[in-house]
């Protein structure tokens, strides 16, 4: 039986919502969906990958010598999971100890001892008698340090619940001052009063390289002073989080009445109702580019992305933007949403060469907004679109095995393989699907207590690949990872998106009188042989981490349930090798003090062996046996060779929906018979 220790159901250090579909789903749609992000093994291995990456420093990625706030911003919570506190504030501490005159937030800084000061044609560096082991530098042309600075400190606020940081004092200020002061440098200097909105030299969409230069990253005097929608996104997002963290009212009602108005002259300047999308820019005293060239052609993804996240769009705004980034996507032969803007300025636009056509942020695809539209997209409820669309971001992540900073349209990757951002970004959005799908009819513990625990594994037909989704009418839990939920199939925790034999066995185990509960904890795999569950087999291991989380959250199973053998009989495996690779699985439950029964099903059935045995493995079907017979402890299952007719089995090896009900029945009969 079960047996519960206290617990606390809690989100992400309170940072996420539970969020839900907009569509009208039916629960099965929701339930689907809930299983397969809670089962998806590559968000499993891009979180890995991206600790790992974070571990190793705060500069933005490998050839980077800067910590950047742009870039710091979008991966703190990610390096808040793996480095020292001390070390998260001692870096947002820094840019304020570069803090300028006027408020001014510089882009980044680095070592000292790296930094090519007074080098011609180099960077413009700011030293700080407060903080000299660092020189730091401002990219003029872009007007998004001090809202990146304010977001980053919002991010660190609201995870580590650390609200006593706002009040340290630097140079005399405190963070939060700091924070204000910032916030009055663009009023201050960045301010146009005719539009009502934030001024900035002329980019591609969120990009900090301007067209007049080879290198790009100072106003001088042949800059083309522009409105665009990603600077005046980031000031409302970041006047957003400063109002949360906020408390006195005079600069509550202040900050909000700019807020406001920003959010107005947004939707009144820089909004195309008739394109429903955002135009480029507005330029103040001419554009950089050619008359013929009609840029409001082009649809920035960047901007609009940050713009959902700031909250300028309704949802069925969103709806549409996310469509047309689709769109776009496809134009562009690209592979996922993060592409930069479509189409792209035409060759020759940038005298930097990198910003050819779908080169760098003239086209190139970046995860790093990517990640943060998915993240909109999870925020408003867009779970399923969201889902779908950052599959191909972590499959390329886990192709080539690293996190670049933009890919092309073919997908080659480029620039540093370590780029920090993208993995922060991405393990933001998985951790917020992960938070939504782990809020699903999630149950307490406490609700199992006293139910009758199934273990179950094994290959396909014990793992959600039949016919007919079921939902139990009784009182029947599925266990995942820590969490319990009310059962229904797919079963959360097992391959397959079908029917599931255990959910049907559930309710006739209540019916029978056998238990008034029952908690099911699936683990199959479709298409295995025994080898990958035994002693050095890839599953081994899965096998390992589920039984010692039960035992962790004080689970107990009552009968282990094994349903293999399909594959071995079609890989020929000898009986000798069948029974001594089951006991080193019976050993994982057996070394560790779990004594419930082990109940083997008679199974080798597949419709590919018809010429031998009529589909069956007399060797497969021996092994079973004679662990049975030789181990007190194990138990022989039901015979599903015998449900071997073309009705019962739905392409010839799962089971039919009909074939489920006999299955489950032959189950709970095998399940009376053990003592």
């Amino acid at each position: 039986m079960i047996q519960i220790k206290p617990f606390l159901l809690a989100g992400i250090s309170g940072l996420f919502s539970v969020f839900s579909l907009t569509a009208q789903s039916s629960p099965e749609e929701v339930h689907v969906l809930q299983k397969q992000i809670l089962n998806e093994g590559l968000m499993t291995q891009v979180d890995q990958m991206a600790r790992q990456v974070a571990s190793g420093g705060f500069n933005a990625g490998d050839g980077y010598g800067e910590v950047w706030i742009r870039d710091y911003n979008t991966f703190i919570e990610l390096a808040m999971e793996v480095m020292p506190d001390e070390a998260i504030r001692s870096n947002l501490n820094t840019f304020f100890h570069f803090q300028g005159k006027t408020g001014d937030i510089v882009d980044g800084f680095l070592d000292i001892k790296k930094a090519e000061i007074g080098k011609e044609g180099g960077y413009k560096y700011r030293l700080s008698e407060t903080e000299p082991r660092f020189a730091a530098h401002k990219n003029t042309v872009e007007t998004d340090q001090e809202a990146s600075l304010i977001q980053a400190i919002y991010k660190y606020v609201k995870r580590s619940g650390n609200t006593a940081y706002l009040q340290t004092k630097i140079e005399g200020k405190t963070v939060l001052e700091r924070m204000e002061w910032a916030l009055e440098y663009l009023l201050n200097e960045k301010y146009n009063k005719q539009y009502g909105l934030l001024i900035g030299a002329t980019t591609a969409d969120w990009g900090d390289v301007q067209p007049e230069h080879p290198w790009g990253v100072e106003i001088d005097k042949d800059t083309h002073f522009s409105i665009d929608i990603y600077d005046n996104a980031m000031m409302v997002l970041a006047l957003n989080n400063y109002l949360e963290l906020e408390s006195n009212t005079a600069k509550q009602q202040k900050w909000t009445q700019v807020r406001d108005e920003l959010k107005k002259n947004i939707r009144t300047h820089l909004w195309d109702e008739k394109n429903r999308k955002f135009i480029p820019h507005i330029y103040l005293d001419g554009s950089p580019f050619p008359a013929s060239f009609d840029e409001n052609q082009i649809y920035y993804h960047g901007g609009t992305t940050i713009a959902i996240l700031a909250g300028l769009l309704s949802k069925e705004e969103i709806k549409e933007a996310n469509q047309k980034m689709l769109e776009n996507m496809k134009a562009a032969h690209a592979q996922t949403i993060g592409l930069t803007m479509y189409p792209t300025y035409p060759a020759g636009s940038f005298k930097n060469v990198g910003m050819y056509p779908y080169g760098y942020q003239n086209g190139g695809d970046w995860t790093w907004f990517g990640g943060r539209m998915i993240q909109a997209l999870i925020e408003n409820g867009f779970i399923r679109e969201a889902y779908t669309e950052i599959l191909p971001m972590l499959r390329r992540i886990v192709s080539n095995q690293g996190f670049y900073e933009w890919y092309t349209p073919g997908g080659e990757p480029k620039g540093s393989g370590t780029f920090r951002g993208e993995a922060g970004v991405l393990f933001t959005a998985m951790n917020m699907l992960k938070e939504w799908a782990e809020n699903q009819q999630v149950q307490s513990l406490d609700q199992a207590k006293g139910s009758m625990v199934l273990f179950t594994f094994g290959q396909s037909n014990s793992a959600n690949h039949g016919q007919g989704l079921y939902q139990p009418a009784k009182t029947v839990y599925n266990y995942y990872d820590g969490k319990l939920y009310q059962a229904a199939d797919p079963l959360i925790g097992a391959t397959g998106e079908g029917g599931s034999v255990w959910t049907r066995l559930g309710d006739k185990l209540i019916e029978a009188g056998m238990t008034e509960k029952v908690t099911i904890v699936p683990i199959g795999v479709g298409g295995v042989r025994i080898g990958a569950w035994a002693k050095g087999g890839e599953l081994h291991e899965l096998l390992i981490r589920t039984v010692e989380q039960m035992k962790k959250d004080r689970i107990e199973p009552d009968y282990i349930l094994w349903h293999q053998g399909e594959t071995d009989n079609i890989l020929n495996t000898p009986k000798a090798d069948y029974i001594r690779m089951f006991e080193t699985i019976r050993e994982v439950f057996r070394s560790r003090g779990i004594k419930a029964p082990i109940v083997i099903a008679q199974a080798s059935y597949h419709p590919n062996c018809l010429e031998e045995d009529n589909g069956n493995s007399a060797e497969i079907r021996a092994a079973q046996k004679a662990l049975a017979d030789q181990y007190p402890d194990i138990y022989l299952g039901p015979d599903t060779d015998q449900l071997n007719q073309l009705w019962q089995r739905a392409d010839g090896i799962h089971f039919s929906t009909k074939g489920q009900d006999l299955h489950a029945a032959m189950w709970l009969e095998s399940l009376k018979q053990v003592k």
